[in-house]
């Protein structure tokens, strides 16, 4: 799934052309929602527990109705703080990001019924830095993130969304700034497959390689999804995140 540069860039497209007050006011608490599912790799929670949808889901959209059927009171207008409601915006970005991931993106070109070169090893090493190299475009396009990441301080503050924690929600806010002041680096990707496969050898030996083959070998990736498909997933993204923004938080 995309990694936190891409979702707080999407995040930051959603908030533009969604152009509501409250967002606007609060682009910080906005910022962090949309990185918060993955609080999980901090605290090492279950993925459905912030995801609210498994991995095997097929369509888009199955966690943010889960998160608002398990939380009715997060739609209930009036009756949230401006910037918790900025931070669901957020919030659904991510979620929606990491569903169109899977279903239109890792499924069609990174999944088993596409895997008739690759394999599963080989798989999971493209589709990690064909993300890798999205983040690696939209800090270098937008200035490291500098903007968003000025607007961090505090955005936690008077966040309340009942199935996370206030303590974690500043935790996670701290952790969020100081990421966004690391130079991108090709290491993440050696890092992401640890974490798939811990402590494996010879998955770190593949993935030595792929870096030593770069460029040649990020292009593997873009023989699979070219650039104008990552463009379309992330036209999808804003305009499906607009969509159930609109459905279940209204912009007065």
């Amino acid at each position: 799934m995309p990694n936190l540069p891409m979702h707080i860039f999407l995040a930051c497209e959603v908030a533009r052309e969604l152009d509501w007050g409250f967002v606007n006011d609060n682009l910080g608490s906005c910022f962090l929602g949309s990185t918060a599912p993955d609080v999980r790799a901090m605290t090492k929670w279950e993925r459905e527990r912030t995801h609210f949808a498994p991995l095997t889901i097929r369509e888009s959209g199955s966690g943010t109705r889960r998160m608002f059927e398990q939380n009715p009171h997060l739609a209930e207008n009036g009756s949230q703080s401006r910037e918790t409601r900025s931070f669901l915006v957020g919030y659904v970005s991510h979620l929606t990001a990491d569903e169109i991931w899977i279903t239109s993106m890792f499924h069609p070109h990174f999944g088993v019924e596409s895997r008739v070169t690759d394999t599963q090893l080989e798989a999971h090493i493209l589709d990690r830095a064909l993300q890798l190299d999205m983040d690696r475009a939209v800090l270098r396009e937008n200035d490291g993130l500098s903007g968003p990441a000025a607007h961090l301080s505090g955005s936690g503050a008077a966040v309340d969304v009942g199935f996370l924690e206030s303590e974690v929600i500043q935790e996670w806010q701290e952790w969020v700034a100081r990421f966004l002041t690391w130079d991108f680096s090709w290491e993440r990707l050696k890092r992401a497959l640890n974490r798939m496969y811990r402590d494996n050898g010879e998955v770190q030996e593949a993935v030595d390689h792929f870096l030593v083959a770069m460029p040649d070998s990020l292009q593997r990736a873009y023989d699979k999804v070219p650039d104008w498909d990552v463009q379309a997933y992330q036209a999808r993204v804003i305009s499906e995140t607009i969509q159930q923004a609109k459905e279940y938080l209204s912009a007065a």
